[in-house]
């Protein structure tokens, strides 16, 4: 089989041919049909995860089909179709798993394409616990990028509190803030987005947002707060903590920040602008194992679909290197035909 393979830091991307793998007890073996390219990708490719282990296939928004099942495994069956987050396992008995919050799971966890083998790859191994089913309305290309960019943007409103009706702002539209855009949408916000691209205005708008907010042109959070008070939830999506820290006065009272882009440095708040009006500022990471069949049954009856862009697995080095480069327009997904 073919596979994209990291060997080491800052190493670059091969191509490589690799032996089928076969599913042990538990395990089932997926016919990768579509993988899609996250930012955490390009920080395994540099480097600034230090729990990940090398050589390692990139990818953890995989989708496509059940080949083959392991001793021991009732569902899936061959044949299924499912999809692979961030999430490949955990210890299944700390207090955050036995509470169904296994993405939280301190002990011993494993990340796709960042601890184990991902879906750069024509196949890849998968614990059958931990895989998802894919809604027949979702194709391949599509679900993809729903199993780490669509779940984390679902879950981080869910995380805040977002409640129909209310004012969310996205900070960032790539492929990730897009989506926060549309499912912030379908679940009944009205929208506002933050970019320094001037150039995105129109997308936002065509997206659904009400406002757009160039955070090169005066206060963000001045701006936010002319928006009848401010956002009462504000998703962080870019991986730059300057926006992060110009936006939070802009929340409304009682409202929260989630950051759920990984970005170096540090965020700044003042301790007033926190107290005064009882704002809140918190992380969000992708999902448990309910959250990523929410995220994907909400998609597929409320019509999120994802902007994407489809490439060959070849592709996967040029990829990451345009995205490092900031040239990337949409979500790419590595597809395996």
């Amino acid at each position: 089989m073919r596979a994209a393979v990291i060997n080491e830091p800052n190493g670059g991307v091969a191509i490589e041919e690799r032996e089928r793998p076969v599913p042990g007890p538990g395990q089932v073996l997926i016919r990768v049909r579509a993988c899609g390219v996250c930012h955490s990708d390009l920080n395994v490719l540099q480097g600034a995860f230090p729990f990940a282990q090398y050589p390692v296939v990139p990818g953890h928004e995989v989708a496509g089909v059940v080949e083959e099942v392991g001793e021991g495994v009732e569902w899936p069956q061959a044949g299924a179709r499912v999809g692979m987050p961030w999430l490949y396992s955990s210890c299944g008995h700390c207090e955050q798993c036995t509470r169904g919050e296994e993405v939280l799971c301190q002990v011993a966890p494993n990340v796709t394409g960042v601890t184990v083998d991902g879906g750069y790859a024509e196949f890849m191994l998968a614990p059958a616990a931990y895989v998802a089913p894919i809604p027949d309305a979702l194709d391949f290309a599509e679900a993809a990028p729903l199993m780490c960019a669509g779940l984390t943007v679902y879950n981080g409103l869910r995380n805040a509190g977002f409640q129909p009706g209310m004012r969310v702002a996205v900070i960032g539209l790539g492929g990730l803030g897009h989506l926060g855009v549309l499912y912030a949408k379908a679940m009944g916000a009205r929208v506002a987005v933050l970019s320094g691209s001037a150039d995105k205005e129109g997308e936002a708008k065509e997206l659904g947002a009400e406002l757009f907010i160039n955070s090169r042109e005066g206060s963000v959070a001045e701006a936010l707060l002319g928006w009848e008070g401010g956002a009462n939830v504000i998703l962080a999506t870019a991986p730059s903590v300057e926006p992060m820290t110009a936006a939070l006065p802009g929340l409304a009272p009682d409202g929260t920040l989630a950051v759920l882009g990984a970005a170096p440095g540090e965020i700044t708040v003042s301790p007033m602008d926190l107290i005064g009006a009882r704002r809140h500022l918190m992380g969000s990471p992708s999902g448990s194992r309910k959250d990523v069949r929410d995220a994907l049954e909400f998609a597929a009856k409320a019509g999120v679909r994802p902007l994407i862009t489809t490439r060959p697995l070849e592709a996967a080095g040029d990829t990451l290197n345009e995205m490092h480069e900031g040239r990337l327009r949409n979500r790419v997904v590595l597809t395996m035909e």
